[in-house]
């Protein structure tokens, strides 16, 4: 979620210059005539109580801050992802037009959170009767931004009530089976809340640190209990997605406009670096680490345009990207691990900074894969399908400009220069064992000559010492 400054939001990126978004240009409804576009785009929409911030599909077209003062009323929320509406832009290969898809349901199925459930259940999360009270010393040594430094802090004796609220928090969340996800969510956001009252207002910096440590202490030992669970549906909708990837592994760069070259070995390097952190973004536990691995990606690729364009990478050239990369990687839980970030991550971090707008990204990304359609590649109907059924993806991979034997031989030249490198540093191996071996009989050799130049008389050197 990003705050409104007059007309243009702004994001930069590690390494880049900020990005102006312009309103008018780049966020509004695109006009559906003749006009050429390229690439994907995206449209971002306000909160739905207008507060000056923008909302996210994720919490149903609020901000995070709207979405969690609504969750807590506890009011029967219309499905958020058909109110956020947003645009895929896609220009296609087909007589150069533009086709616009208007897709209502942005970011469905992929983050979709569950109306409150109707029968109240009481909070796990019951604050102590008197208030915790903490040192200015301790709370500036529980704000490490290092984890293990934070979990040294919290074994302090100033420090054992933290511990132990936390410890009981834990505790009653892993014993209770019987709620919904959604309210365990409620549950964990809440317990955030009741941390940072713990901190002035003027230590703002101090706050954040200690909660991205509680979170991540709290949600490695929840991770069992809340991350695709065998009771939920997660576990067939992930597996649902990653067969829906699996069957568009044949989707090219050129269908999706990407601003890269095929065959540019330099781009390729960045693209295979942000697949596989597509793919670490799984082994994580801390939905902090997980949003390092997207934001860690979404970096790889906004390299991997810069190096091609030689000028700043726009929104609509990274959406592109990740959906080519997320297609690629295909990541394992792919629909669990978007559901975990936005339950339990601090809205926070979802609410600002490139964290929360490479999230949305990969939401939109997801999205645009599950519902991925034969006019969105520029491709006919009857070729969607025998693509997507598989017997005809040879004949096409030939016939859509992928120089296979092109890329076979350089495959062999390259492994020829990497046989010739290893052949030379075997010789130059062999070599230093040669002369290791020669070295000892080197050593003896001088040192024989040096006693026979200088002989030492032991004899006469006793008999003058006496």
């Amino acid at each position: 979620m990003f705050p409104v400054i007059g007309n243009t939001m702004s994001f930069a990126s590690p390494g880049h210059d900020a990005i102006p978004l312009h309103q008018d240009e780049n966020l509004q409804h695109l006009p559906t005539d003749n006009a050429s576009f390229q690439g994907f785009l995206y449209q971002a929409e306000m909160c739905r109580k207008n507060c000056g911030f923008y909302g996210n599909p994720a919490w149903h077209g609020y901000c995070s801050r709207c979405w969690i003062q609504q969750r807590q009323q506890a009011q029967p929320l219309t499905n958020g992802f058909r109110h956020h509406t947003g645009k895929l832009q896609v220009k296609p290969d087909m007589n150069g037009t533009t086709q616009l898809l208007n897709r209502k349901d942005t970011v469905q199925d992929v983050i979709n959170s569950n109306v409150r459930s109707e029968q109240s259940t009481s909070s796990l999360y019951q604050p102590t009767g008197s208030v915790l009270h903490f040192s200015r010393s301790c709370l500036l040594s529980l704000a490490q931004r290092d984890f293990s430094e934070f979990l040294k802090a919290l074994r302090s004796p100033e420090a054992q009530p933290l511990l132990t609220l936390c410890n009981d928090f834990i505790q009653r969340m892993q014993e209770a089976e019987t709620i919904t996800m959604d309210k365990k969510a409620e549950e964990v956001q809440s317990f955030y809340q009741q941390i940072a009252l713990y901190y002035p207002d003027h230590m703002s910096d101090e706050k954040v640190w200690l909660l991205d440590n509680i979170e991540k202490l709290v949600m490695t030992r929840l991770y069992k209990s809340v991350f695709c669970l065998d009771s939920s549906q997660d576990e067939q909708k992930d597996l649902s997605l990653q067969k829906r990837i699996k069957s568009l592994s044949w989707v090219t760069p050129k269908m999706l406009q990407l601003p890269l070259e095929e065959d540019g070995q330099k781009e390729a390097t960045w693209i295979s670096c942000a697949v596989t952190a597509l793919t670490e973004m799984d082994s994580k536990r801390a939905p902090q680490d997980k949003l390092t691995y997207v934001s860690r990606a979404c970096n790889y690729l906004y390299r991997s345009i810069q190096s091609f364009k030689k000028e700043p990478a726009t929104a609509d050239d990274l959406l592109s990207c990740l959906i080519y990369s997320t297609l690629k990687a295909n990541p394992p839980h792919l629909w669990s691990n978007l559901q975990y970030i936005s339950r339990f991550c601090n809205p926070k971090r979802l609410m600002t900074g490139e964290s929360g707008y490479y999230f949305t990204n990969l939401c939109c990304a997801a999205s645009f894969i599950e519902t991925l359609e034969a006019s969105s590649l520029g491709l006919t109907q009857e070729e969607f399908n025998r693509l997507m059924q598989g017997s005809d993806v040879t004949t096409f991979m030939s016939s859509s400009g992928l120089n296979t034997l092109q890329q076979i031989e350089r495959n062999r030249e390259v492994l020829a220069e990497l046989q010739q490198r290893q052949d030379i540093l075997v010789q130059r191996a062999k070599c230093l064992e040669k002369e290791l071996e020669s070295w000892p009989l080197t050593v003896q050799g001088e040192i024989q000559e040096i006693i026979r130049r200088f002989p030492l008389d032991t004899k006469a050197a006793t008999a003058s010492c006496v």
